[in-house]
């Protein structure tokens, strides 16, 4: 008896389309897999650019304002990505995503009694499901659908599939809150109903609008795309200029005019705070802190020229091809799309290829902002421009996909964007692994150097001057912080609690001569029964001051040499590690202090370290003294901050900060005294 109907056993149709079916939906479930992973290991506020969208979300939910100076404020959440509008803080991102992801945040918050501050983990990871986990696995879903209508051939298909599922740099922004992910997502929601219209003539209405209301959603996101809406438009104008009129049209217009209503409500233009860069709105001082933009660093500095930008954004550490070879096959895709005859889409791969051309010449004409869209994995400004790339392989797989060579040097491309797109984890906010390479191999360099010292001369201690022998009243400075109490001792103390620590110029007048100095330590980790330990090292100025090694400007208090002993033990005081090791300078940096709350004082940073044996370990761990060095303070210091690390694993065993909160013969800005309360 023969069997009848689509389902039969021996079906030579059905039996492919299954497998191939089944097959697709693995290669999906693997990287939905991956993805949720990712998100749930991803470190919150991962970067200056997610953290800005972040801090509006928490204050439209938790002040229901678009300004953003508290929580900008707040330890962890500071962002570069902001502007100076009207006397306030505001991210310089378009505000409808942050808007629409505050909506979600606020739901998350009713049912779960969680909030951002005190959950940031977990609530950030919860919303980076909703918002971007869930619309990327329906994007990969209808990616399927689309291969299947329009690709020919069974490796072409799978290929495609595997390619946006494994193969893109926008796999690691899964696990971040960026533009680039959604806008990604919006193209193939646009893309897929523009086909069923213009490829295989099916009119309906529900397809005219998702094209209309996707495409503009996905200019909300990139603003480039504005050109993807127009092209969209035109192409269904062409095929049916009344349901172009009353179906894509109004459905487009509801994600832009909530677009430009947002945008004015809170910049009070229709122009973006993304056309104020290089004003007063991003090149500002606020409280003594200058922006920034003022001065930006590493990639955002523009050394590069036009040629040797383009380089690196095609075929360098930024390179679409070089990261992704796999898109050599578009580029195939575009270059022969006169000989792909039998495919009926040869229209979109001229849209693609015309955006892609389009956006790219845009961003490298902005010769103010050569940065590769900053310090991220992949040319980002471009990600949004990946379902196109993806449609353009289809003719090539459908021509030569049966050719064996052919599969194997597209899987060979393929293995390397696997490679590209999974290194980076779950953050996408680090240098790109050619770039890593590069600077490795001194092929290419975007750091600055640091300045010398600003106060002239070598360092090897953790306080730069002594106080005037000659001034009026003591030099005094003290310091006040958290941690583990490490200063002036060589072992381990795990024990966590607030530490102080003074220094004074001299404890006498003899100690005060022109030819060296008494300075006197003393330290306690304010506990109820604590008492002050107090330690004299005596110093000669003039080599201090030309920039000597510690064992030779320390000094007894008769100006004679030390004994072994001794001097290790006035080392120890004076460079902050158990070994004298010299530090080296830093970049400057602004930082606020008790001393002065609303002003920052212009620092240089400095850092010194060395690998030391103490007698209960094991093995040398690292000894770490980082140093904020301030002229206008009493010896010069602002802060200090010490750790102790074990080298093979990178663990922190235990850290202190101590920042100066009292100090006199220093000017507030006030242009009052700061002195001993006592005094």
């Amino acid at each position: 008896m023969t069997q009848h109907g689509p389902t039969a056993p021996n079906d030579s149709i059905a039996d492919p389309r299954a497998a191939r079916r089944f097959a697709m939906l693995l290669i999906i479930a693997t990287s939905s897999a991956m993805s949720f992973v990712q998100i749930l290991q991803a470190p919150p506020l991962q970067s200056a650019n997610d953290r800005s969208r972040w801090s509006t979300v928490w204050s439209l939910v938790e002040r229901g304002t678009y300004q953003i100076d508290e929580i900008d404020a707040a330890p962890g959440w500071g962002t570069i990505d902001k502007v100076r509008h009207e006397g306030h803080f505001y991210s310089s991102k378009p505000p409808l995503q942050s808007t629409l992801v505050a909506g979600v945040y606020w739901c998350v918050k009713r049912i779960t009694h969680w909030n951002l501050t005190d959950q940031t983990a977990e609530v950030s990871r919860i919303i980076l499901l909703l918002v971007n986990w869930l619309p990327r696995l329906l994007s990969l879903i209808v990616t399927a659908m689309l291969v299947e209508r329009y690709a020919r051939r069974d490796f072409g298909k799978l290929f495609v599939v595997a390619v946006a599922s494994w193969g893109t740099l926008l796999g690691p922004f899964t696990s971040s809150l960026n533009n680039h992910t959604p806008a990604a997502i919006c193209v193939v929601l646009a893309m897929y109903p523009l086909l069923r219209v213009i490829s295989d003539g099916d009119h309906r209405k529900r397809f005219f609008a998702l094209a209309g209301f996707f495409s503009a959603a996905t200019f909300t996101l990139e603003l480039p795309a504005a050109l993807l809406v127009v092209a969209f438009g035109a192409l269904l104008l062409k095929a049916n200029p009344k349901r172009t009129l009353t179906v894509f049209v109004p459905a487009a217009l509801i994600p832009v005019v909530a677009f430009v209503a947002l945008n004015c409500v809170v910049t009070g233009s229709l122009s973006t705070f993304y056309s104020s860069y290089g004003s007063d709105k991003y090149i500002y001082e606020h409280e003594g802190i200058p922006s920034y933009w003022s001065n930006p660093q590493g990639l955002d500095r523009n050394l590069d020229s036009p040629l040797m930008y383009f380089v690196h954004c095609t075929i360098g550490h930024h390179g679409l091809l070089s990261l992704t070879p796999v898109w050599l096959l578009t580029l195939i895709g575009w270059l022969g799309w006169r000989r792909w005859a039998e495919f009926r889409q040869r229209t979109i791969l001229l849209v693609g290829a015309g955006l892609t051309a389009i956006v790219f010449g845009f961003y490298l004409t902005r010769m103010q902002n050569y940065n590769y869209g900053g310090n991220s994995v992949a040319l980002r400004w471009m990600l949004w421009l990946v379902p196109l790339w993806l449609i353009a392989m289809i003719p090539v797989f459908d021509t030569w996909g049966s050719r064996r060579g052919f599969q194997v040097f597209a899987s060979i491309l393929l293995a390397g964007s696997v490679v590209s797109a999974n290194l980076p984890g779950s953050n996408p906010w680090q240098s790109t692994w050619l770039l890593t390479l590069m600077e490795k191999w001194k092929w290419v360099d975007y750091s600055e150097s640091p300045p010398p010292f600003e106060f002239g001369h070598p360092l090897w201690s953790w306080f730069p001057k002594l106080g005037d022998p000659k001034a009026e009243g003591e030099t005094f400075v003290r310091f006040a912080g958290t941690g583990s109490r490490l200063f002036g001792s060589e072992s381990l103390n795990f024990g966590i609690g607030e530490t102080d620590l003074s220094l004074q110029a001299g404890t006498n007048q003899d100690d005060r001569t022109g030819d060296f100095q008494g300075v006197q330590l003393i330290w306690n980790d304010r506990s109820a029964e604590a008492k002050d330990r107090a330690a004299v090292v005596f110093i000669d100025v003039a080599k201090l001051n030309a920039g000597r090694k510690s064992s030779e400007f320390l000094r007894s208090s008769a100006g004679a040499a030390l004994t072994r002993d001794e001097l290790l033990a006035a080392q120890r005081l004076v460079t902050g590690l158990p070994q004298s090791v010299e530090y080296r300078p830093g970049h400057i940096r602004y930082l606020k202090t008790p001393l002065r709350p609303d002003k920052a004082f212009r620092c240089q940073r400095a850092a010194a370290y060395t690998d030391f044996q103490p007698k209960h370990a094991d093995h040398p761990l690292r000894y770490r003294v980082d140093l904020w060095l301030c002229n206008e303070i009493p010896f010069g210091v602002a802060q200090i901050e010490i750790t102790i690390t074990d080298p093979p694993t990178g663990q922190m065993l235990t850290s202190q900060r101590l920042t100066a909160v009292e100090a006199n013969g220093f000017s507030s800005q006030d242009g009052t005294k700061r002195s001993r309360p006592n005094e």
